[in-house]
């Protein structure tokens, strides 16, 4: 680029920091930029309908390709769509440019119509927010905003883009790429410290969370749970695969409701966090809590995160991957010969007392021509997995219990969650992650409340050939609001009668919603034909969408 205008050098600026794909719902304050794509071949541009699902997508392309997803919205009600899933976003961490068109600076005095303080709009949920005022700035912005992004803690950073900027007259790019290195170790006092309390320690227990993953330490975690004998748990509304699910060591989720969640956690002297939120919680404590009696060690280079809820014995600032092998081979040295043994006999025993309990939780397939249930669906579900895929998980109740994890480990590669608890991120997501991983099969869980909050997106995976396969697990209700209203113990527990909480008359149509937007669907009611549905999604070649009637429990009179 020699000269062109402020759309031109934003999308320069952005291919020269490796960008090559961007997720967008245009409106008039993005025709510059629109203009500015027609003859650009470096960079995709994918149409969404709604701006929830360009969050979501570029959510998922995101964490699926390690980098930094790009979002370009329409000023103040296309900033104001997103909101809601900028929300999970913030909470995950995920390294997000968000951009919004605004309009142009003269004027905006007298509040035309569609303009808004879009900086202060995003303030709140983001890492930081700012509107370029002049070409001269805009480069600068949009590298800071790529380096911030991706700098730990990660997280998304907002850029406002009036007209007048984007039309402006401007020369080529004059700056680089910068990018901050994370691979630090933890201070060395602080790695001996720990290394001793694991090496003393009787019965530790390892919560690792997504921060392991974006380290590349899940290697590291595992040879340290197998040389001190450690149970590993991966937190609550886990968004990638912090630990594998075949591992031996491996106990499941932490729960998100603080009783059973320290019951879980009750018999360990030592707890280890590493890369992790502590904790996301459905119900909040009354007030601080106490670990019953464990010491705690928290590693991570999120520093709001240490001892944001428990109390920390050993605080290690630092990168997981880096850090944990001095401190494993610092535990091993002060454990020696005779620690090493116990430990190995601690693991062997864990191992055989883990085994038991996941044949516990495994679900069984029951006959092929009967109902889906709950655990007959992560059966058959688990069965028609091919190796390797990309999962995409926003069930809420069918993942409760472990059955699911217990039904697909083995069979996944990496998993994409939700960790904010707004739902509607599964559909989207999936776009994001099949474009970030095209040679890679991506099967989206979701459940039927949820994806009516982003059903546009099967519009965007038939538009780009994006060949997910959606899953619609399809209760006609919202199950999870009325398995917790029942909690409540009051007049929906005296009465069965819940209250807002259905889809019936009329019901939703999901076969007919993916057909009007260019989706084959099959709907699936036993777990044979869930099986033959998956087969026949996962070797189409083309985004399809599956209608799976699950039977519950009745819960009403």
């Amino acid at each position: 680029m020699k000269s062109g205008n402020g759309s031109d050098l934003f999308l320069e600026t952005l291919i020269d920091e490796g960008v090559d794909c961007m997720f967008g719902n245009p409106g008039t304050t993005e025709l510059p930029l629109m203009d500015a794509l027609v003859n650009e071949n470096r960079l995709d541009y994918i149409l969404c309908l709604q701006e929830s699902v360009t969050i979501g997508a570029a959510e998922g392309y995101a964490y699926a390709t390690g980098g930094v997803g790009v979002v370009n919205l329409h000023v103040a009600p296309g900033l104001g769509n997103a909101m809601g899933m900028l929300y999970n976003i913030k909470r995950a961490g995920t390294p997000l440019i968000v951009t919004a068109g605004n309009q142009g600076q003269r004027g905006q005095l007298s509040e035309p119509v569609l303009w808004d303080d879009l900086p202060r709009m995003a303030e709140p949920l983001t890492k930081w927010s700012y509107e370029v005022r002049r070409v001269e700035d805009l480069e600068q912005s949009v590298r800071r905003a790529v380096k911030y992004a991706l700098t730990p803690p990660t997280g998304p950073v907002f850029l406002s883009l009036p007209g007048d900027v984007m039309l402006a007259e401007t020369g080529g790019l004059t700056g680089r790429p910068t990018r901050l290195s994370s691979a630090f170790p933890a201070p060395a006092e602080s790695i001996e410290r720990a290394a001793q309390m694991l090496a003393e320690a009787e019965n530790p227990y390892i919560v690792t969370g997504s921060r392991v993953t974006r380290s590349g330490a899940v290697g590291e975690v595992t040879r340290l749970a197998e040389r001190i004998g450690a149970k590993v748990f991966s937190d609550n509304r886990p968004n990638s695969l912090s630990v594998s699910l075949t591992h031996p060591l491996y106990a499941g989720e932490l729960l998100n409701t603080i009783d059973p969640l320290l019951d879980q956690i009750e018999d360990a002297d030592v707890v280890f966090f590493i890369g992790t939120e502590t904790y996301t919680f459905s119900f909040p404590p009354e007030g601080p809590l106490a670990p019953r009696g464990a010491r705690i060690i928290h590693l991570d280079l999120d520093p709001w995160e240490i001892g944001k809820n428990f109390p920390v014995d050993v605080a290690m600032l630092g990168d997981p991957k880096t850090t944990l092998v001095g401190l494993t081979e610092s535990v091993e040295r002060k454990m020696g010969e005779a620690g090493l043994q116990s430990a190995s006999e601690r693991r062997a025993w864990i191992e055989k007392e883990l085994a038991a309990s996941r044949r516990e939780v495994a679900p069984k397939a029951g006959e092929d021509g009967g109902p889906l249930t709950k655990e007959t669906f992560q059966a058959a579900f688990g069965e028609a997995l091919p190796q390797g895929t990309a999962l995409v998980d926003e069930s809420l109740t069918m993942g409760h219990g472990g059955g699911l994890k217990s039904a697909i480990a083995g069979k996944i590669d990496s998993i994409f969650g939700m960790k904010g608890g707004g739902i509607g991120l599964g559909l989207p997501s999936a776009l994001g992650v099949k474009k970030a991983l095209p040679d890679t099969p991506v099967v989206c869980l979701s459940g039927d409340g949820s994806a009516m909050y982003a059903i546009q997106a099967l519009w965007s995976a038939a538009k780009y050939d994006l060949d997910a396969v959606f899953v619609i697990l399809n209760n006609k209700s919202y199950r999870i609001l009325k398995e917790r209203v029942l909690r409540l113990d009051g007049k929906t527990q005296e009465h069965r009668q819940f209250v807002a909480m259905d889809f019936k008359e009329p019901e939703l149509d999901f076969i007919q919603m993916a057909g009007s937007m260019g989706v084959d669907a099959v709907r699936a009611k036993t777990p044979a034909e869930l099986k033959e549905a998956m087969q026949k999604g996962l070797a189409g070649g083309k985004p399809y969408l599956i209608d799976a009637h699950i039977e519950y429990e009745r819960l009403e009179n």
